[in-house]
Formats: structure tokens, C-alpha cells, sequence
């Protein structure tokens, strides 16, 4: 448990820099830049990807608050699987600029209700804010 804090602290990086970094992608993608191109974008990508999966397993099995038995952490996972979905779409399946451009703005917005979940500790995530 002594590395919990240091742990959360990378998973809220790693989340800001993968979000950032879809963002950033997204608008080179509208723009036909061929920044898309770069082989090490990928591998950056990829790598702080994998550390922000790794320590939210760490922190859900340090904290014991598991996907289908805490509310907000379901919200999360679910919220993780309409992120990574949207984001397959901007990216590789959508064939309209008007397809790629709604999935990133929906993707984008789940970014920001999967954040507010967390910070809420809430499944409403963004419609929690409602009620404050």
C-alpha cells in the first residue's frame, strides 16, 4: 500500500498525456498531417497506454474497489470500453470526415466524464456535477 499515492499520481499523468495525446492526434488527423506517420508516435502512444492500464489494475486490486462491485469503478471500465471504441472509430473506421470528427468530439467527452468519475467517485461521472 506504500506505493498507492505514487501510483495514483502516474495513472492521473498517464491519463492526462493519453488524452492530450488523442487530442493532439485528432487534430493532426483533420489536418492530413503526415506527423501521423512517425513510427516512435505510435510506440509513445502504445507505452503510456499500457502504464495507464497497468496502474489502474494495481490500483483497483490495492484499494480492493473492483469493477462490478464499486459502482464508479464499473462506470470507469465501461466508460474505458465506449472510449477505446470511439477511438477506433476516428481513427480506422470512420469514412467521413463528419463520422471522424463526431467520434473524436464523443470520445473526447467520454474522456471527460471518465475523469469527472474519477474525481467524483461517482458513476453519474459528468452528470454528477448536476448535483453538487
Amino acid at each position: 500500500m506504500l506505493a498507492y499515492l505514487p501510483v495514483k499520481h502516474l495513472h492521473m499523468a498517464c491519463a492526462g498525456l493519453s488524452i492530450s495525446g488523442f487530442f493532439v492526434r485528432g487534430l493532426l488527423l483533420f489536418r492530413k498531417s503526415s506527423l501521423l506517420r512517425i513510427r516512435g508516435l505510435r510506440a509513445v502512444v502504445d507505452s503510456v497506454d499500457t502504464l495507464l492500464l497497468a496502474s489502474a489494475i494495481y490500483l483497483v486490486v490495492s484499494s480492493h474497489q473492483y469493477p462490478f462491485v464499486t459502482g464508479w469503478v464499473t462506470a470507469k471500465l465501461a466508460g474505458l470500453f465506449g472510449y477505446i471504441g470511439l477511438g477506433l472509430l476516428t481513427f480506422r473506421f470512420a469514412r467521413t470526415r463528419t463520422a471522424q470528427v463526431s467520434a473524436w468530439l464523443a470520445a473526447l467527452l467520454m474522456a471527460a466524464n471518465l475523469v469527472a468519475t474519477a474525481f467524483l467517485k461517482s458513476p453519474w461521472g459528468l452528470l454528477a456535477l448536476w448535483s453538487i
